[in-house]
């Protein structure tokens, strides 16, 4: 994992004489003056930083008439520096302004155009434009090799094009460069982009070992490794897109559908997933064993403020009528009872308005911050243990949840579910044996108390769903075969995001297939065998 830089950063403003040493640069990009002693720059380096100005400056000709430079110097952990340099038109106006960074060799790297007029919404241009211009680039900055980068179609999209390292003709997915188009056809921002390998303390690509890709298992068994993760699942409301002009989503019919179920690598030596990176969606995707639920099958509603007293007391909280304050849920626009437990904590109930159904109840902080567990016992006790939690929590979807739920599944890891002493629980309702991923419920679980600290059922639905007809599904068989046709299998290198967050700095690529992303094509419908596009909502997916 990157390590924390020092706090001492040294302004660049000529007000004040902080360390730093600000430059001014002519047009030719000549040293004029330093205005402060107070932090030199070893002779080498202020070489360096006026080459890096140049070489920018020819690179990118719309910094023709940035004259005015400062530099921004971070100390390291280490003792070194981190230098960047912001270039302006003129010392007193501030945009546009331009700041890139210097590598260890004091050559120009990651850089940002903050432009005066902002384009609206950033405009985008034909993709292919912005592949030229910035492949031209490319050319530019590293030579005619590209410096052994390529484009990369997966990533690329919209006014973004990424590059990535090829190591024995494969591209290795930690290492690249990811490059932000205007309408113009400028080169506006150079990033990363992707799954970094852990900034500055990272090791050098030569220091790294690369399996040779003969090693790998064949793409035919790959693919059978992969046929596993595809998956049925149905949604009640698919997200079909954005109303402008009313500023709400609008949401489609009952479907069935194929998706990849799993953290998105298959180790290539081994056939076997490869755990989610850090950050990754389908961290909370992951599809559990189905539990079989017995609802009590009595509506609870709460209507007066008694009543919500008598609910509070369910869940361990003793409050009074006349402390209990009314109003109506931001979230929901139900009805909201709340009770303040202590200056930080209050507890709330929330129900439909018109019914008087009980849809959620939960602890949280009145200051809107994330309620803080410890991750063991201080004192050495016991807490209850996951599998405890588990069965407090369909006790508690029994009592409160809708009277024809039969079935659940829970849906995400145990890990990603506990935070310390609070164990979190995401179920989502079972129709034919296939889970409805938006008709969830979710509660949490007070692992040193055994209560329940929050309750949310406003996404289920409280009457049994009519969803499309599971036998007029296609085959798996089909379903897999045209997903490898759009989106075939790609071996590639990676380091997995859980090896680079454990601070072991041994850490290794490792061969791995993926299939080839794509944002129009993530899901497919189980009545046609073809992917989904109409209207799906797609995000990044880095």
């Amino acid at each position: 994992m990157m390590k924390k830089l020092n706090k001492v950063i040294f302004l660049v403003t000529t007000a004040t004489l902080l360390a730093t040493t600000p430059i001014y640069l002519t047009n030719n990009g000549q040293v004029l003056a330093e205005e402060s002693k107070a932090k030199e720059l070893a002779p080498e380096w202020k070489g360096k930083v006026e080459l890096a100005i140049q070489k920018v400056k020819e690179r990118l000709p719309y910094l023709a008439d940035f004259s005015y430079s400062t530099l921004n110097i971070r100390e390291k952990k280490d003792g070194t520096n981190r230098i960047s340099v912001i270039l302006q038109t003129s010392k007193e106006k501030k945009k546009p302004s331009f700041e890139f960074s210097l590598d260890k060799q004091g050559n120009p790297d990651g850089f940002s155009y903050y432009e005066e007029f902002p384009e609206e919404g950033r405009p985008e241009i034909e993709h292919d434009k912005v592949k030229s211009k910035a492949t031209d680039f490319m050319k530019q900055w590293y030579g005619p090799d590209m410096g052994g980068f390529a484009y990369n179609p997966n990533y690329s999209h919209g006014n973004e094009a990424h590059f990535t390292k090829l190591v024995n003709g494969l591209p290795y997915l930690n290492i690249n460069v990811l490059l932000t188009v205007n309408s113009k056809g400028e080169v506006i921002s150079k990033g990363s982009g992707l799954y970094n390998l852990g900034g500055d303390d990272a090791p050098a690509l030569e220091d790294l070992k690369f399996a040779d890709p003969k090693e790998a298992i064949s793409k035919d068994q790959a693919e059978k490794a992969f046929a596993k993760h595809l998956k049925l699942f149905y949604l009640k409301q698919p997200l079909e897109g954005w109303n402008e002009k009313t500023k709400e989503y609008l949401y489609g019919s009952p479907t069935l559908r194929y998706k990849s179920e799993f953290s998105e690598f298959i180790d290539a030596k081994t056939g076997m997933e490869v755990p989610p990176y850090v950050g990754s969606t389908k961290e909370e995707s992951t599809y559990n064993p189905i539990v079989r639920v017995n609802p009590v099958g009595k509506e609870v509603t709460v209507k007066t403020p008694e009543e919500a007293v008598a609910m509070f007391a369910a869940f361990g909280i003793e409050s009074k009528a006349e402390k209990i304050k009314e109003g109506i849920s931001e979230d929901t626009k139900g009805k909201e009872y709340t009770h303040e437990i202590n200056k930080d904590l209050e507890a709330i109930i929330v129900t439909e308005e018109e019914t008087g159904r009980f849809m959620s109840y939960g602890v949280v902080d009145k200051k809107k911050k994330e309620r803080e567990y410890p991750e063991e016992d201080p004192n050495g006790k016991k807490w209850i243990t996951p599998e405890e939690s588990m069965k407090l929590a369909i006790t508690a979807l029994e009592k409160y949840g809708p009277k024809h739920l039969k079935e659940v599944m829970p849906i995400g890891t145990a890990e990603f579910r506990q935070r310390g002493a609070e164990q979190g629980f995401k179920f989502v309702s079972v129709h034919e044996g296939i889970p409805v991923l938006d008709d969830e419920i979710s509660i949490r679980i007070d692992r040193i108390t055994g209560e329940v600290i929050g309750l949310h059922m406003e996404d289920v639905s409280w009457e049994p769903l009519i969803l499309p007809d599971l036998k007029k599904a296609v085959s798996h068989e089909q379903a897999l075969k045209e997903y490898l046709k759009v989106r075939p299998l790609e071996l590639q290198y990676f380091t997995p995001g859980a090896d680079i967050v454990s601070d072991n700095p041994s850490y290794q690529p490792i061969l791995v297939y993926r299939t080839a992303i794509s944002l129009d094509h993530e899901e497919i419908d189980a009545l046609t065998g073809k992917f989904t596009t109409t209207g799906e909502m797609h995000y990044s997916p880095y």
